[in-house]
C-alpha cells in the first residue's frame, strides 16, 4: 500500500485474492460496503474485459475506487481527495461552500453575499428517543426542505452534526438576509414523520453579511458562528445577525486557525501532556490520557476550551488527531523505561470518524513510530454518534479489529443513551466527572452511580470514573465496583519531563502505600 498524502491509495493484489483482498479493505474501511459490493459483483467483467485487451489494462471503476488489471495483478486505486458529500444527507460539506463563496466574491465583488447558519435544538433528545436511524432520517428531511430554497443563488451544505449552512448571494439589500432566515424557520413548522411519530424541531439561526467581514470566505463563516452563539443563548429569540462590534473576537479566531494549522505543519509549539489513570483494584498506575497544548509564541498558553472547538469547525482537528496519535507514539517507549505498563488514550472527535480511511490512517502512523495497536486505547467523543450510528459501528467494528482498545467519554450527558450503549463494541465506558461530585455526600448519588456502574458491568464493560479530586470519592467509587478513576486526585495533566519524575515516584510504590 502507498499513498501519495493527497488522499489517494495504492494497493496491489493477485488477481485470485481480489475478493478476500477486498473485503479486507472493506473492514479497514478504505472502501465503503456499497462499493465493495459493486466491484465484486462486477470483477469478472475486468478479467474478462482485460483478457481481450493486448495491453491488459482496462479500468473497472465504480465511485472512488478503480480496479486496473495488469496481468496477473490488479491495482486499486483508492481517491477520497474529491469525495466532498455528506453521505446521511447527500449534501456538499464545508470545503464547497467555501469554494462557492470564494468564486462569488471573484465573479461578483459588490454582490451582497450574507451565511444563515442553521442548527438544531435539542437534537441529541431526539437521537436518545426515536434512535439513530431515525434521527438520520430526519437529516436528510431537513436536507431536502432546505434545498427547495429558490428566491437567490445559493449554496446549502452540511457542516458537521445537526449543522447546517445556507450561503446566499445577489441580494438586493441587507435587510433580505432576515427575509431568509424566516424562510429557514418556515421549513422546521411541519413535524417530520417518522415510524414513532411526528417529531417536532426549532433551529437557531446565525447570519452573517459580507460587508462585516474581511472579504474572506472564512470570515464569513465565523462572523456567522459568533451569531449562532448569541442566538443560542438569547432566551427570546433564536436568530441573530453579527455585530460588527464582534469583530476583535473574528480576527483573533481567523487568526489562531492559519497559526494552529501552520502549527500542526510544523509540529512546533504544540505538546502532549498526561493525566494519569488508576486501577482501584491493584491501586497502580493503569493508563494515561493524553491531551494537547497549544503553547502559543505570543500569547502562551491557549485554552484547549479555544482552540479545540475552532478545530473542530474548520476540520483542522483530524490534523490534531493525527499529531497525538504520532507524538504518544514518540513518547511511549520513554514512558516504558520509567515502568508505565498501562495504554495510552487518546480522544478521537466527530470529525475524525467522517474522514475516508480513518482507520488506515491511524494505522499507518502506528506502524511507521513502530509500537502496537494495542498500547492505544481510543476514546470516543459522544458527538461521533450524532452523524450516522451506523457508519459509526462498522468503524469502531473496524479499529476494534485493528487492535485498538475503545472507551466511550463522559457517558451519561448529552447524546448518551442505554439504547446505544448495548450496540456499540467498546471496552470502557467513562462516566461524566458531574456525577462524582456530590458521590461522597449524598446517598442518592452513591445509589445512581452503583446503578450505572452494575448496568456496565452486566455488559461486561470497566468503568472509569472522571473528574475524581478527593479520597473519600475513591473509596466511595472502590466501594460500589468502580475499576479505575481519574482526576486531581493523582494529578493535573503532565508535561512528558514532569510525567517522567511523577511515574519514577508512584510505579515503584507498593499498594498500600498509596
Amino acid at each position: 500500500m502507498q499513498s501519495d498524502s493527497t488522499g489517494i491509495w495504492y494497493f496491489e493484489c493477485q488477481v485470485a485474492e481480489l475478493e478476500s483482498y477486498l473485503l479486507s479493505l472493506q473492514r479497514r474501511s478504505v472502501i465503503y460496503p456499497d462499493e465493495c459490493e459493486f466491484l465484486l459483483q462486477h470483477k469478472n467483467e475486468l478479467q474478462a474485459t482485460s483478457n481481450q485487451n493486448t495491453r491488459g489494462v482496462v479500468p473497472l471503476c465504480h465511485r472512488c475506487v478503480t480496479l486496473i488489471q495488469k496481468d496477473n495483478l490488479i491495482e486499486i486505486i483508492v481517491n477520497r481527495e474529491q469525495e466532498k458529500i455528506d453521505h446521511v444527507t447527500q449534501l456538499p460539506l464545508r470545503v464547497a461552500l467555501l469554494r462557492q463563496i470564494e468564486i462569488w466574491y471573484q465573479t461578483s465583488p459588490n454582490a451582497i453575499t450574507g451565511i444563515c447558519l442553521v442548527e438544531l435544538d435539542g437534537f441529541s433528545n431526539i437521537n436518545d428517543t426515536v434512535g439513530h436511524a431515525t434521527g438520520d432520517s430526519i437529516l436528510f428531511e431537513i436536507a431536502r426542505r432546505l434545498e427547495r430554497y429558490n428566491s437567490h443563488k445559493f449554496k446549502l451544505v452540511r457542516l458537521h452534526g445537526d449543522e447546517f449552512a445556507l450561503a446566499v448571494t445577489n441580494m438586493s439589500s441587507h435587510e433580505e438576509i432576515w427575509g431568509v432566515s424566516k424562510w429557514i424557520g418556515d421549513q422546521f413548522e411541519a413535524p417530520f414523520n417518522t415510524q414513532k411519530g411526528a417529531v417536532f424541531l426549532t433551529p437557531s439561526i446565525g447570519m452573517s453579511l459580507n460587508i462585516n467581514t474581511n472579504g474572506e470566505p472564512v470570515s464569513l463563516l465565523e462572523c456567522a458562528y459568533v451569531a449562532l452563539n448569541h442566538a443560542k443563548s438569547d432566551p427570546l429569540t433564536r436568530e441573530k445577525l453579527f455585530n460588527p462590534q464582534h469583530e476583535q473576537k473574528i480576527i483573533r479566531q481567523v487568526l489562531l486557525e492559519s497559526q494552529l494549522n501552520q502549527a500542526l505543519d510544523d509540529e512546533t509549539d504544540l505538546e502532549i501532556w498526561y493525566q494519569p489513570k488508576q486501577s482501584l483494584h491493584n491501586m497502580h498506575i493503569s493508563g494515561l490520557e493524553a491531551l494537547i497544548r497549544w503553547r502559543h509564541p505570543n500569547d502562551g498558553l491557549i485554552s484547549p476550551g479555544e482552540f479545540i472547538p475552532l478545530a473542530e469547525r474548520t476540520g483542522l482537528i483530524c490534523k490534531v488527531t493525527d499529531f497525538v496519535v504520532k507524538q504518544v507514539a514518540r513518547d511511549l517507549p520513554t514512558l516504558r523505561k520509567q515502568g508505565f505498563e498501562g495504554m495510552m488514550s487518546i480522544n478521537i472527535s466527530a470529525n475524525d470518524f467522517l474522514r475516508p480511511n480513518v482507520v488506515q490512517a491511524l494505522l499507518d502512523i502506528i506502524t511507521e513510530q513502530q509500537i502496537s495497536t494495542s498500547d492505544i486505547e481510543l476514546e470516543i467523543t459522544e458527538g461521533a454518534f450524532i452523524s450516522d450510528f451506523d457508519h459509526c459501528i462498522l468503524l469502531l467494528n473496524s479499529l476494534k479489529e485493528a487492535g485498538f482498545a475503545l472507551s466511550i467519554d463522559d457517558f451519561g450527558t448529552g447524546y448518551s443513551s442505554l439504547s446505544y450503549l448495548t450496540k456499540l463494541p467498546v471496552d470502557t465506558v467513562k462516566i461524566d466527572m458531574s456525577f462524582v461530585r456530590e458521590l461522597a455526600a449524598s446517598k442518592q448519588a452513591r445509589k445512581v452511580y452503583k446503578g450505572m456502574i452494575d448496568i456496565c458491568k452486566a455488559l461486561d464493560f470497566k468503568v472509569l470514573a472522571e473528574g475524581v479530586d478527593h479520597d473519600d470519592q475513591r473509596a466511595v467509587l472502590k466501594d460500589i465496583g468502580c475499576d479505575s478513576i481519574q482526576g486531581y486526585l493523582l494529578s493535573k495533566p503532565l508535561p512528558l519531563d514532569a510525567l517522567v519524575g511523577y511515574l519514577l515516584a508512584t510505579c515503584n510504590k507498593t499498594p498500600d502505600t498509596e
